[in-house]
Order: C-alpha cells, then sequence, then structure tokens
C-alpha cells in the first residue's frame, strides 16, 4: 500500500529566551530573611543595649557606694576584674558544683520523663485526662511557691517527709531529720527534688508526644522479628524520638545550669555557700554584697559557659530542620 503523504517531519522546539534575572520579591529566596527581619531588629534592641551594659559595667569598679555615695570611684581598671574573678577558688567551685547538679538533674528529668511518658500511653483516657491536668497544675506552680512547699515538707520539725519514713522505718531517729544540715542530702536530693518536680510537666507531655509519632507498624515487625520491650524501645522507639530527646536534653541543660528561685526559697532566701550554684552565686555577689562588676564578669563568664550548649542546640536544631 503505497501513499502520497510524506513523513510528518519534527521541528525543533525554538530556544527559551533567556529568563531575565529575578528580583528580589519574584525570586522568593530572600522572603524568608525579609520576614524575620523585624523579630531580629528587636532582639538586638532589647539585648543589644543591656549586653553593651553589662561588658562595659565588667571592666568598671562599681558597687553600691561608688553608685549611690561617690561617683568618681567608679573607674576603669581593665580586665583586673576578670583577673580577680577567675582566680578566685570559690568561683571555680561553684561552677564544678553547678555542672554536676545540672548533670544530675538533667538525667533524672529525662529518665524519669520517659518513664511516665510510656506509663501514660498504657492508662485509659480517663486516667490519662487525670494526670495531665495535675500535670499543668503543677507547670502552672511558681517556682519559688515550689520550693518554698518542698521547705515545709522536709521540715525538721512537723515535716511530712520525716512522719513518713517514721511511719516506713519505725526508727524514731528519722522523726526530726535534718535534711539541710548536709548540703549534699540538702542541694543533690531535696533540692533536686524540687527542680525535677517542675521540670516534669514539660518533659512528660512533650514525651508522651512524641511517643504517639512512631509508626505501630514499626513497633509490630519489631516484635514479630522476636525483639522484646527493650529492644524495641531501644532499636525501633528512641531513634524516632531522637530529635525531641536532645532538644529537650539540650534545653533541660541550659535551664538547669542557671536555676535559682527553687534554691533560693527552699534555703527561705538565705542560701549557705555550700547551696550556692552559678544563679545563686550570682546573685549573692550582686545583689546581697552589692559587687556590681565582679557580677558582671560572672554574667559574662555564665553566658560564655552556655555558649558550647547554645551552639549544640542550635545545631540539633537546624539539623532537624534539614532532614525535613
Amino acid at each position: 500500500m503505497t501513499t502520497n503523504d510524506a513523513p510528518a517531519t519534527v521541528e525543533p522546539a525554538a530556544p527559551e529566551a533567556p529568563r531575565g534575572r529575578r528580583g528580589f520579591v519574584a525570586g522568593g529566596h530572600y522572603i524568608p530573611y525579609v520576614m524575620i527581619l523585624p523579630a531580629a531588629a528587636a532582639l538586638v534592641a532589647v539585648m543589644g543595649y543591656p549586653l553593651f551594659e553589662l561588658f562595659d559595667l565588667s571592666f568598671q569598679n562599681v558597687n553600691r557606694y561608688a553608685v549611690l555615695v561617690n561617683p568618681s570611684l567608679a573607674e576603669y581598671l581593665g580586665f583586673e576584674g576578670y583577673t580577680k574573678v577567675l582566680s578566685d577558688g570559690q568561683f571555680w567551685e561553684v561552677v564544678l558544683r553547678s555542672f554536676l547538679f545540672t548533670v544530675e538533674l538533667v538525667t533524672l528529668s529525662m529518665v524519669l520523663g520517659m518513664l511516665f511518658a510510656l506509663l501514660l500511653n498504657r492508662v485509659s483516657t480517663w486516667v490519662k485526662i487525670t494526670v495531665v491536668t495535675v500535670l499543668m497544675f503543677v507547670w502552672a506552680i511558681p517556682a519559688l511557691v515550689t520550693g518554698t512547699v518542698f521547705r515545709w515538707i522536709f521540715a525538721s520539725t512537723g515535716g511530712i517527709a520525716d512522719y513518713v519514713l517514721h511511719l516506713v522505718t519505725g526508727s524514731e531517729s528519722v522523726k526530726h531529720y535534718d535534711w539541710f544540715a548536709d548540703p549534699t542530702v540538702g542541694l543533690y536530693v531535696v533540692g533536686a527534688a524540687v527542680i525535677v518536680w517542675g521540670a516534669l510537666p514539660f518533659l512528660v507531655l512533650g514525651l508522651n508526644a512524641a511517643l504517639t509519632q512512631v509508626p505501630k507498624e514499626l513497633v509490630e515487625a519489631a516484635r514479630l522479628d522476636g525483639a522484646n520491650a527493650l529492644q524495641t524501645f531501644r532499636h525501633v522507639t528512641v531513634p524516632v524520638i531522637k530529635p525531641f530527646l536532645t532538644l529537650s536534653a539540650s534545653l533541660s541543660f541550659i535551664w538547669d545550669f542557671q536555676v535559682f528561685a527553687q534554691i533560693y526559697a527552699l534555703r527561705n532566701t538565705s542560701p549557705e555557700p555550700e547551696y550556692w550554684t552559678i544563679g545563686t552565686y550570682l546573685y549573692q555577689k550582686g545583689v546581697v554584697s552589692s559587687h556590681y562588676s565582679s557580677s558582671a564578669v560572672i554574667s559574662i563568664a555564665m553566658i560564655l559557659l552556655m555558649l558550647a550548649v547554645l551552639v549544640f542546640y542550635i545545631r540539633q536544631v537546624v539539623k532537624i530542620g534539614a532532614q525535613d
């Protein structure tokens, strides 16, 4: 069969005209930066001036007398204030105590928070609602009030903790036990109990929400492969909720390292030197002793000590954002 029709030829597509350079708004690449600019400007305006004054104060010799009575005594001393603070053995003792105390708090908070979150997933709906309501109530109580209540609970006279121990053990020696006589017990037991109590609501609710994101199919597949509950938690649950675990641990470290109100209330507004963490130490130097320049140096040292944790936290946030 023949035809006089010539085979169709495909003409090459005309090359696209070169696109002009996209504009600032049309391109869209810089819009996020424009949107965040007001917030960044407000943050710089609010924090910039106080930080400048803090650094300026750290190079001076300023106390209450120099401010109120004889301002001419205030003079610039250069790095003498830094040398004085950094060569003080008490400062490094407080830093070490703060670090150890913070590690204890973060560890206890994360472990207990995870245990309560796992239990919360296994209870009925009405029990879960009741527990969440109680946690929100605990979270709403100011830290000063919590510290005061725990001071009453662990009081050596009429304290509930001593009475319960007496009922459990039957020993008369614990009936009037002074929890604060030994600073190690007072800080690392009672103080830790106060702070962990206030930290649990955020961690329990957050971890419980993170656990709901674990696919049930993965858990069932792990069980079918013979994994027990601990192996399933370690190899399935933890990798899924790892972003929240990392962020919550970093935030807990930042919050707990600078804790002040709970210890301040727990020791009836007069914490002994053995109870000083970096927050209470800063208060004693800056407010009680009125050594304003020394407190400025301590504040800057505190900021620098937290930068490592902040850098780690920001890196994790960026990494999680890139994965999403």
